[in-house]
């Protein structure tokens, strides 16, 4: 006698296959949101780069008296008024980094605050980079990264003499 030929998958196969999908991913998933947060702390960190480099050229270029004048927007082309999902600056396109400082965003949270004074007695520009200890996982990410480029402690303040 011939056995019967099946036409389908049986309802243990169908299960045994559904549970090994799940197992797939709830390992794949988390590595994956962690790789997200990682690439966004990337950007970020890139971007406070490109900031301090931005200030730092335009500075030499224009001398003091001309920078402290100057508006982030003429400074920098990185996006401002960020919103709480953004990465870029906080404040408005006028603000300026001499005296008045900026606050860098990233993914929404406040990461990095920048500012720059004019040293009268020791006739030098000194900027600064204070860490503001962020919280989400891609802006921890992103401090982490520029802890370890301009040793900066967390919460800490890294002092530039330009």
């Amino acid at each position: 006698m011939a056995l019967p030929i099946r036409k389908a998958f049986t309802m243990i196969e169908l299960i045994f296959v559904i549970a090994i999908i799940g197992i797939l991913a709830a390992v794949a998933i988390p590595k994956l949101v962690s790789t997200k947060d990682k690439a966004t702390g990337s950007v970020c960190t890139h971007q406070v780069g490109r900031l301090i480099h931005d200030i730092t050229t335009v500075f030499m270029a224009s001398g003091t008296n001309t920078f402290k004048d100057l508006s982030i927007s003429t400074i920098s082309n990185i996006q401002t008024e960020v919103g709480t999902n953004g990465h870029g600056i906080a404040e408005a396109p006028s603000a300026k980094v001499d005296t008045q400082g900026i606050t860098y965003h990233c993914d929404g949270e406040p990461l990095v605050f920048m500012v720059g004074n004019y040293n009268v007695s020791e006739k030098k520009y000194v900027f600064s980079i204070t860490d503001l200890n962020p919280t989400r996982p891609a802006s921890i990410n992103a401090a982490i990264q520029l802890r370890k480029l301009h040793t900066i402690a967390p919460g800490g303040t890294r002092f530039f003499t330009l």
